[in-house]
């Protein structure tokens, strides 16, 4: 027998063995995202994705036509135009017919500029406009389940419920990740309502996907359709621009954590209220730093008759002030009162 012949395999085989890296300890998995994580990192990868006016974002000019369908059932129609810098530096203004809005914003605050007979539905212009929901929602989500609708593929989150049974519902295109659609619950101060928004035709605009249209609806009922018409950089351009329109009132922009006004006192013990006859009268205005009602303005009325004194009782209310990060600020609120037509 040769025992070299033995030897010199079993000599290779040790060396071998000996220059080898040592195996690394087998490392555990990681553990699979938890659905609140898959859920902020779709809102992240969207926001990404077409968030025009985020911090390190080019100054723009946005203009969009919309269209309502108004309290009388006619159509109604009008432009809205934002000029952007910064979150401190902004113009929108919305035009209906010879009615002008105008909304200012400064650091930490913004100016808005109304007039009374200003359709209340055009309030929503901005959120369609700012359509990504802000990093400082903070919200638990419960699941996410993938839906397909006319050949697109999209993974929604829903929140666990917020108010009552109903969620905040985002659906995102699985194959982009651009936001498709919101539906947000709202709580009104007789009952809560469902707004969805579903937004299409995403255009580049830089490095950014940006939604061409949008439709939003209120418990299923078509609210307001916007188109953008232009999307464009926009050059240095006046600071003047940015005044606070004459008239103007301040409001206070929150980054925060909010709280909203709440009345010190019962909000439908108005007197002289016969139960029989009573009329829901829609007010907005703005709540100051001293708790005191700013800027009354009529949004909805069914018997205007008694405005008047409905109107001068709620002057006569008093808030505790809303606050961010429980600093008061100025703060608007919308509510709807009983009151008693003549």
């Amino acid at each position: 027998m040769n025992v070299r012949a033995i030897l010199l395999p079993i000599v290779l085989l040790s060396w071998l063995a000996s220059s080898m890296p040592a195996q690394e300890a087998e490392k555990p998995a990681l553990p699979a995202p938890t659905v609140q994580e898959r859920a902020e990192a779709l809102l992240e990868r969207a926001r990404h994705l077409s968030d025009i006016r985020a911090k390190d974002a080019p100054a723009f000019r946005l203009k969009a036509t919309f269209s309502f369908v108004g309290d009388n059932l006619d159509p109604v129609e009008g432009t809205y135009t934002e000029t952007w810098v910064s979150d401190s530096q902004w113009r929108r203004e919305a035009v209906i017919g010879n009615l002008r809005q105008i909304d200012v914003g400064g650091s930490g605050k913004h100016w808005l500029a109304s007039p009374d007979e200003f359709p209340e539905q055009a309030n929503a212009l901005p959120s369609l406009m700012v359509f990504l929901p802000p990093a400082s929602l903070d919200l638990a989500f419960a699941f996410i389940r993938e839906r397909t609708a006319s050949d697109v593929t999209a993974d929604c989150a829903f929140s666990r419920p917020v108010i009552e049974n109903l969620q905040f519902v985002f659906c995102f295109e699985k194959k982009s990740g651009v936001l498709l659609e919101r539906v947000s619950p709202e709580k009104r101060p007789r009952n809560i309502v469902r707004t969805a928004c579903d937004y299409g035709t995403f255009r580049k605009f830089g490095d950014y996907a940006f939604p061409r249209e949008v439709v939003c609806f209120e418990d299923r009922h078509k609210k307001i359709s916007a188109s953008v018409v232009e999307l464009s950089l926009e050059p240095p351009m006046n600071p003047s621009l940015f005044d606070p329109p004459a008239g103007a009132i301040e409001i206070g922009v929150c980054s925060g954590k909010s709280m909203p006004p709440r009345l010190s006192i019962n909000e439908f013990a108005l007197p002289g209220l016969d139960p029989e006859r009573v009329a829901w009268l829609r007010i907005w205005f703005v709540v100051d730093i001293k708790g005191k009602p700013q800027d009354i303005r009529v949004l909805r009325s069914a018997a205007k008759s008694s405005n008047a004194k409905t109107l001068a009782t709620v002057r006569n209310w008093r808030f505790k002030p809303g606050t961010c990060d429980g600093t008061p600020m100025p703060t608007p609120l919308t509510m709807e009162i009983p009151s008693t037509p003549r």
